[in-house]
């Protein structure tokens, strides 16, 4: 039998533990972008949650104060203050045109709010009416037909805004509403 001597040891460049520990490198970059965007489309998640929630809300309190302008046009009280302002108050109070019915151009921080009785959330009524000027001449709201026939005495037009949040106070929802009861 033969027997190989080896006086010394064999050099080794270190190639194997270089491309390893540049593939480590590689995944740890990967693993580390993967967790940063799962973070963050958690709290985008979250966010349009809490929109939805906010807008839900306002559509729950919406619900209510037009509940609410059935029963004061049916005569009762329905829990709201007892005068509504008419449209030229409104116009005076949010400072707009008597032809801006979106309301694109207010901040809603400017609106007076009042806060409904069931829900909590904020909201602004006003009576959409028509009304006689000096001149005589009808003045009333672009939101709503002028001098429509066949309405009955007690037919009424009202602007509904009301503003919620979401559950953390996030996600502000502003939603307007025309509301027509029939006489």
């Amino acid at each position: 039998m033969m027997r190989y001597k080896t006086d010394r040891p064999r050099q080794q460049s270190g190639a194997a533990l270089f491309i390893s520990l540049m593939f480590l490198i590689v995944l740890t970059l990967i693993g580390l972008s993967a967790a940063n965007v799962g973070i963050l489309q958690e709290r985008m998640a979250g966010n349009v949650r809490e929109t939805n929630v906010a807008f839900q809300e306002a559509e729950a309190t919406l619900r209510e104060i037009e509940e609410r302008l059935v029963q004061i046009s049916e005569g009762a009280s329905g829990g709201l203050p007892a005068t509504i302002p008419v449209w030229a108050d409104a116009i005076a109070d949010l400072g707009i045109s008597r032809f801006d019915c979106t309301l694109s151009g207010i901040d809603p921080d400017d609106i007076p709010w009042q806060t409904a009785p069931t829900t909590g959330n904020d909201y602004y009524v006003a009576e959409l009416t028509d009304t006689v000027n000096v001149g005589g001449l009808i003045f009333g709201s672009a939101c709503r037909p002028m001098n429509e026939a066949g309405l009955g005495a007690a037919s009424r037009y009202y602007m509904v805004i009301v503003r919620a949040a979401g559950p953390a106070g996030v996600g502000r929802r502003v939603v307007q509403a025309i509301f027509y009861y029939p006489a």
